[in-house]
């Protein structure tokens, strides 16, 4: 599990936002089948599904950030 989870940030980083959410969206499923829907590494795949979501949605379309 580990290693799909790297394996989408990366792609992520190497800037395909939304492939690293379609990986996450699957991974997330079996994690929370696997693991539970309150596991902390269930938890942590939900974020980073959020995120690269966020990131795919371009930056006109994020909230501005609070200083």
């Amino acid at each position: 599990m580990t290693a799909r989870h790297n394996l989408a940030y990366w792609r992520g980083e190497a800037g395909d936002a939304s492939g690293a959410a379609l990986v996450f969206a699957e991974f997330l499923g079996d994690r929370t089948r696997v693991l539970g829907p309150d596991h902390p590494h269930t938890l942590s795949a939900r974020h980073s599904l959020a995120h690269w979501r966020g990131e795919d949605q371009g930056p006109h379309l994020r909230p501005l950030a609070r200083h």
